[in-house]
């Protein structure tokens, strides 16, 4: 029996089975061997619990036999329809030409397994940190450039959208018109998208699509993107002072002066932002310990703001109880022996 007809699973590769029968019985056979499809060659559905994980590589070329090339066709074929880079999606895709051409045979077996082999590798724990350090830098730099041109074209979906609910009978484009319109921010409808709680936030998307002829998913993640521009470069040290979120200023705050000298390109570049945070700092904070943002306590400037969010119920009341209780618990530290003080080298002034 032709052993490669048996290595075949018989519940998916009886059509292969009888063509390579045929051919094998012809008084001419072809020049070249049709091609099998390895979709076939797979493990049966069910006995890939073995490949849920990376596989690792095979120290020697002779252990890749047909079953472990078959799991290892298994996991990358299942890797590659996950959310991820477009470049790992193209190293995935020859990954897994790799395994088909080591399981179809038409190349010679050992050049094919090495090829599989050295695909198997891993990346070092250090060099996937640093890719995704890259990945992420490279993103940033992408909203930097090209986020106002999200901007610009959610204005412009906006305008369209006011135009065609002016002459609309359709009492929804009007609903969606105002929904989706001022004094509503697309950094508020993105958070909602983001949440739980969307409400009928898609429904108008969709109608607002259906009337200008825009794809939904385009408009989703363009209102995302620019969320998360918006988020990043323009309103996070804003919103945590409107919504006096102390604790996260003074997290973000001293983290950023601790870090200044490391991420700086230059040190008057560092000098000039450490008086930015020296002033936030000052502004709204009394700092006990300069090196431990719970020891930032706010001062008199960011109670005040404080009170007037209480007023309007939500949760600035409940976090001014919160600074009450922590300044009542921490007054001892006013008389404690002041902690050493950290200084950022070569840089002119010092943080009090």
């Amino acid at each position: 029996m032709d052993p490669y007809i048996d290595a075949i699973p018989d519940d998916r590769g009886e059509e292969i089975k009888n063509r390579v029968r045929d051919r094998d019985s012809s008084e001419s056979p072809p020049s070249k061997r049709p091609r099998a499809d390895t979709g076939a060659l797979l493990a049966p559905e069910g006995d890939g619990d073995d490949a849920e994980g990376p596989l690792k590589p095979q120290a020697n070329l002779y252990e890749y036999d047909r079953e472990r090339l078959q799991k290892g066709l298994v996991y990358v074929t299942g890797a590659a329809k996950r959310n991820v880079t477009p470049r790992t999606h193209t190293f995935l895709k020859l990954h897994k030409d790799a395994y088909k051409a080591a399981l179809d045979g038409g190349a010679p077996v050992e050049a094919s397994r090495a090829v599989v082999q050295a695909m198997d590798e891993p990346r070092s724990l250090e060099e996937h940190e640093h890719f995704m350090h890259y990945v992420k830098l490279r993103r940033l730099e992408l909203l930097a450039n090209y986020g106002d041109y999200l901007g610009q074209e959610l204005q412009q979906i906006r305008a369209d959208l006011n135009a065609a609910a002016t002459d609309a009978d359709d009492s929804k484009v009007r609903e969606a018109a105002l929904e989706l319109g001022p004094p509503k921010t697309w950094l508020t409808m993105a958070d909602r998208l983001a949440g739980a709680d969307v409400g009928d936030l898609s429904q108008h998307v969709y109608t607002a699509c259906g009337i200008l002829g825009i794809e939904p998913e385009h408009m989703v993640w363009l209102i995302q993107e620019w969320g998360d521009r918006n988020r990043i470069f323009h309103n996070q040290i804003r919103q945590y002072i409107s919504n006096c979120h102390w604790a996260s200023l003074a997290e973000q705050v001293c983290r950023d002066v601790k870090e200044l000298v490391n991420v700086a390109p230059d040190p008057d570049t560092a000098a000039k932002y450490e008086r930015v945070l020296v002033s936030i700092k000052d502004e709204y904070f009394e700092v006990l310990s300069r090196d431990d943002p719970q020891h930032w306590l706010p001062n008199a400037k960011a109670r005040k703001l404080t009170q007037g969010k209480s007023g309007e119920g939500g949760k600035a009341g409940l976090e001014l109880s919160s600074i009450q209780a922590f300044r009542t618990n921490d007054a001892n530290l006013l008389s404690a022996d002041p902690e050493p003080m950290f200084s950022l080298p070569s840089l002119p002034s010092q943080i009090s």
